[in-house]
């Protein structure tokens, strides 16, 4: 993965054909925890068995397709969606600190850490339902100066991004608008993208850093994390998709700009149904 752009809301090759109200059927009914087969799923990338590597596609999708079910009751306000969200992440974190144990068993431990900022400079996207999260955050957490200077940060970043493919994104090194002396100002509410990027080599980050987009330099990521959150997210985008919530993919900066740009945002994605009117996406 050269970009850290996940594909949440549309359904995985797995799930092909199914209707939305098919998959929630298979996620309500067929309830299948993953934890129990995290060494399983960990052995099949060496073994590349793909048959183990698809039930724990599977698995995952519908945890979070059933944390958002039985955590958004309404849409009457955000808190229930900002609940599920919060378990969403709780899930993940959970997975990722069991994980790191048998990383380290075999000596090849997660090496991120405070002020390794090597990744926060590229494209990073994320959903609605998270920049939705972000955007509450930020206005309760810090001052209007603090805000104005997030705005223009994502209105530079986005100057010189927006017109660039994803490969020429790579050779464009400009920090996140929440990066922080080298620290990210949002830790506690960062998206699913950034809470599945953990490597192997952090030398192998700065080199691809500095290296300016050569792609020769690829960094030594866990694919077992990756594929976990992304299926997750993609099953908590399905429930919200489902529930006609328009969904939206964009970049950090690009939500950012938008949701500065309609302070009721919120206000208006928690009430509009996209399906009523015809706007479903």
């Amino acid at each position: 993965m050269l970009f850290i752009k996940l594909h949440y809301f549309k359904l995985s090759d797995e799930f092909e054909g199914l209707s939305y109200l098919e998959v929630s059927e298979l996620v309500l009914y067929d309830k299948k925890e993953y934890f129990h087969c995290i060494y399983k799923v960990m052995d099949s990338d060496n073994t590349g068995d793909k048959k183990v590597s698809k039930e724990a596609n599977l698995a995952f999708f519908k945890d979070g397709y059933t944390i958002a079910s039985r955590e958004i009751t309404d849409f009457d306000s955000l808190t229930p969606l900002f609940k599920g969200i919060q378990m969403q992440y709780e899930a993940i974190s959970q997975l990722t600190q069991s994980f790191a144990l048998r990383t380290h068993r075999e000596g090849k431990p997660i090496q991120c850490e405070k002020g390794c900022e090597w990744c926060c400079y590229q494209p990073v996207y994320m959903t609605t339902q998270e920049a939705v999260l972000i955007y509450e955050f930020i206005q309760q957490v810090f001052d209007k100066q603090q805000n104005n200077e997030i705005l223009l940060k994502a209105r530079a970043k986005y100057k010189q991004t927006k017109h660039l493919t994803e490969q020429e994104k790579q050779k464009i090194k400009v920090a996140c608008p929440f990066l922080n002396d080298g620290s990210c100002s949002i830790y506690s509410v960062r998206p699913m993208a950034c809470r599945i990027y953990l490597s192997s080599d952090r030398n192998l980050c700065k080199q691809k850093f500095k290296s300016h987009g050569n792609e020769g330099i690829v960094p030594a990521l866990f694919d077992f994390i990756l594929k976990a959150g992304k299926y997750m997210n993609e099953g908590f985008v399905s429930f919200l998709k489902g529930k006609g919530r328009k969904m939206e993919e964009l970049t950090i900066e690009e939500f950012m700009i938008k949701l500065f740009g309609q302070p009721n945002f919120y206000y208006d994605w928690l009430n509009k149904d996209s399906f009523a009117d015809g706007d479903s996406k």
